[in-house]
């Protein structure tokens, strides 16, 4: 009885923690957490200096609203639009969206 009660309280916890999170939109310019607005990679395009900084350990971000949000997930959809406006979806905890799509914006 007791192990049938802690599982369901543990369900019933786990699946309260998907609330939390809530669909979102943002639009913004693709960049990542080090340079954000500004790229420091002479002779480089934005683009180029966001990818190289991912490969030394950067995380993409976009930045809107004054704010950089951590994106996660699709990072191969993500990295073809670096250093360009985009418009982004998915799932916002805190200060990270797992991203279920994003497309390059007006």
């Amino acid at each position: 009885m007791k192990i049938k009660v802690i599982t369901i309280a543990t369900l019933a916890f786990a699946f309260s923690l998907s609330a939390f999170a809530s669909q979102t939109t943002l639009t913004g310019v693709l960049t990542d957490d080090m340079c954000t607005r500004k790229h420091m990679t002479p002779g480089k395009t934005d683009a180029d200096c966001v990818r190289e900084c991912i490969q030394h350990g950067s995380k993409y971000v976009v930045v809107t609203g004054g704010r950089a949000i951590e994106l996660k997930g699709k990072q191969e959809l993500v990295s073809r639009l670096a250093g360009k406006k985009v418009q982004v979806t998915g799932d916002l905890k805190g200060k990270a969206l797992t991203v279920s799509s994003i497309e390059a914006a007006q």
